[in-house]
């Protein structure tokens, strides 16, 4: 990990600074909910206890997210898989080893987490800066699969 970058779950006193986050162009596509409305749904995330936010903070605040649900299964004997989505780091961070760096650590403590839930599998899956999903899920092992099949 980084020297000056913490990684964690996030709490209630981070909304903001995710929604800042999400509102920057390499993220949703620069839009990010309402506070208010963004509350709402936060504070469901908060009270998931198979619903995780972590981020990655430093100096400059919160630098980096991604979404942790672990979803329980009636197959594989009640097991549970954990689905890793919405990764985005800042560009904030100038250099692109740094973003990487961020990238991969966040991956990585996700997966560990997921790991200590007893998770049988983790899916990773992203529309954000796929280049830098793909160089972290490289970095850390992570196969690639294609069974998967999206509707919008």
């Amino acid at each position: 990990m980084s020297d000056n970058i913490i990684i964690r779950k996030a709490n209630e006193s981070d909304l903001e600074e995710i929604l800042a986050l999400i509102d920057a162009p390499e993220a949703d596509n620069g839009i990010a909910m309402e506070l208010r409305d963004a509350n709402t749904i936060y504070q469901t995330i908060l009270n998931d206890p198979n619903y995780f936010q972590i981020i990655a903070s430093s100096e400059q605040g919160i630098v980096g997210i991604v979404t942790l649900v672990i979803i329980v299964q009636m197959t594989h004997e009640g097991s549970t898989t954990a689905l890793i989505s919405d990764l985005i780091v800042s560009e904030k961070l100038l250099h692109r080893e740094l973003q990487a760096t961020v990238a991969r650590d966040l991956l990585q403590y996700t997966s560990n987490l997921a790991q200590e839930y007893g998770c049988y599998q983790s899916i990773i899956q992203n529309d954000y800066q796929s280049e830098l999903t793909e160089a972290a899920c490289k970095a850390l092992d992570f196969e690639k699969s294609s069974h998967s099949f999206l509707t919008h």
